[in-house]
């Protein structure tokens, strides 16, 4: 179940909001628009769901009605036990820091051109998933974070887990809507296949590293200077090459390459940021129906 402040109130404009939303259209209050703003039209499905949960219909989603609509135990007893679980867990990291300074780092790197979440070990990739991302009006958003809160089964349209990594809320997690992965569909998180983001969710940890891109484009010329945790793989990936045809061009005896290295990029082609598809309407169609295919 994610985390959200303590109240969410009409006039709020969060990602928890967003993902209220999404949960209120799931269970059958649905809503013409997620747009992470709760105004009149979210105050009034939170009263009816509030009234069908037997809550006093005030429109405010306080800790039970978080509750509620998740599942879980009441707001304020998780935060109490998460404070005291949070003091316990930084007593361990600090004994076992000089340990873990000689491991290898474990990080993610999520291309949103590609629609791919990268997991390295070091320099070294070792899982390549596919995501869903943000769509244009709430994009996921680019930059250096860490997974701040990780949890097991929040349900609903957050699928079997879910891994926070901005303090507003943008997480990684799984999803009951397989379909929409690999297009630019979200509230602004990176959906998974539910089977993917529990291998992940067991290989990472709180405070691992996510870095996310918007993806590269082409220099003046073709191009292109090497950035650490780039492979050749991920290069000729993002560019729509191939490992030979890079290795051809620059005259490259093996597949090593460095950061700050200037290759050329064979047959480059810049992705597109947005995949289009189409589907035909029926009798009985609404756009918010056909959102959620």
């Amino acid at each position: 179940m994610p985390d959200q402040p303590l109240i969410l109130s009409r006039g709020m404009t969060i990602v928890p909001v967003g993902n209220l939303q999404e949960q209120l259209s799931f269970l059958g209050f649905p809503l013409m628009l997620v747009d992470n703003i709760f105004g009149d039209k979210t105050e009034a499905a939170v009263q009816q769901f509030q009234a069908s949960a037997g809550l006093e219909p005030t429109g405010v989603v306080d800790g039970e009605t978080w509750r509620r609509l998740f599942g879980g135990e009441p707001l304020s007893a998780k935060l109490s036990r998460m404070g005291k679980k949070s003091r316990e867990k930084e007593s361990r990291k600090e004994e076992s820091r000089k340990e873990e300074s000689d491991s290898p780092e474990l990080y993610i790197r999520i291309v949103l051109s590609l629609r791919r979440l990268l997991l390295f070990e070091d320099d070294n990739l070792v899982a390549n998933y596919p995501v869903a991302i943000g769509k244009p009006t709430t994009p996921t958003p680019a930059g250096v974070f860490m997974i701040i809160d990780k949890q097991v089964d929040p349900g609903g349209v957050f699928g079997t887990r879910w891994m926070a990594f901005t303090e507003r809320r943008h997480g990684i997690h799984g999803t009951n809507q397989p379909d929409s992965i690999s297009y630019a569909v979200s509230n602004g998180c990176v959906r998974m296949f539910n089977e993917d983001v529990e291998e992940l969710f067991d290989r990472v940890e709180v405070g691992t590293r996510v870095l996310v891109e918007t993806g590269a484009v082409i220099p003046p010329g073709g191009d292109y200077v090497v950035q650490p945790g780039d492979t050749l793989y991920l290069i000729a990936l993002r560019f729509d090459t191939t490992i030979e045809a890079l290795m051809r061009v620059n005259n490259l005896e093996s597949d090593l390459i460095f950061p700050g290295q200037i290759l050329q990029i064979a047959g480059a082609v810049p992705p597109s940021p947005i995949q289009f598809f189409t589907i035909s309407v029926s009798p009985g169609d609404t756009l918010f129906f056909l959102a959620q295919r």
